[in-house]
């Protein structure tokens, strides 16, 4: 029997609303979507900590003119920040995402920053183990391994990181000593993320310079 269009409208309307409040994503992330804050948005990236983008003054991973994300504070505090943006939401295992790629900067004055990637969601949320102390006014290369568990502290909630992984609504950058909690480490400091990439088994390896690539990591 074939429902009138009242009702079928009806029926779609009922069953957007149910998945939506169950938190279910319609669309995965883009393996090769990549973020390179041209202009001076910070494309919805925030946090507790100053999250702004210098623009054409700024100087990013591509030369003089090109914008990046500047994140700060202006005294003592949690240094990080987020995005839950469409680009980052949703299934990273089904899109076949293996790694994130950056580039990071020590901006400004030397500070023994140790910046970690976290990824997940509210209740199941994990940092990376691997502490990145960025170059001094350099813009250094990073790469991080999303196949394997053993990289990542689970910083929040429970569950497995696989699990994390297939239902990702947001992603991180923050400073952090070890050992690893929900709370991190208060300090002074900035730090630059520019050319932010979601890589997959098929995304190419380009080969640079190490001055372009130099990362120091304790």
């Amino acid at each position: 029997m074939r429902l009138p269009s009242r009702v079928r409208l009806v029926i779609t309307v009922v069953v957007i609303s149910y998945t939506a409040l169950l938190g279910i994503a319609y669309a995965d992330p883009p393996v090769g979507f990549t973020e390179t804050w041209s202009g001076t948005s910070t494309q919805n990236w925030g946090g507790g900590s100053s999250v702004t983008n210098p623009g054409s003054g700024g100087g990013g991973a591509g030369g003089a003119g090109d914008g990046y994300l500047l994140v700060a504070t202006p005294g003592v505090g949690h240094l990080g920040a987020r995005s839950n943006g469409a680009p980052y939401v949703g299934d990273w295992r089904s899109a076949g995402i293996e790694f994130v790629r950056f580039s990071i900067n020590d901006v400004g004055t030397d500070e023994p920053l140790e910046i970690h990637f976290a990824i997940g969601n509210g209740s199941n949320f994990w940092q990376s183990n691997v502490a990145i102390s960025p170059p001094e006014n350099a813009w250094g290369e990073v790469t991080i391994d999303l196949t394997a568990a053993d990289n990542f502290t689970q910083i929040l909630g429970t569950g497995t990181f696989d699990a994390a992984l297939h239902n990702v609504d947001r992603i991180h950058f923050r400073h952090d000593l070890a050992p690893f909690a929900q709370t991190p480490d208060s300090i002074q400091g900035d730090f630059g993320i520019d050319n932010l990439l979601l890589g997959g088994p098929m995304t190419p390896t380009f080969s640079t310079s190490w001055g372009r690539i130099k990362a120091q990591y304790r």
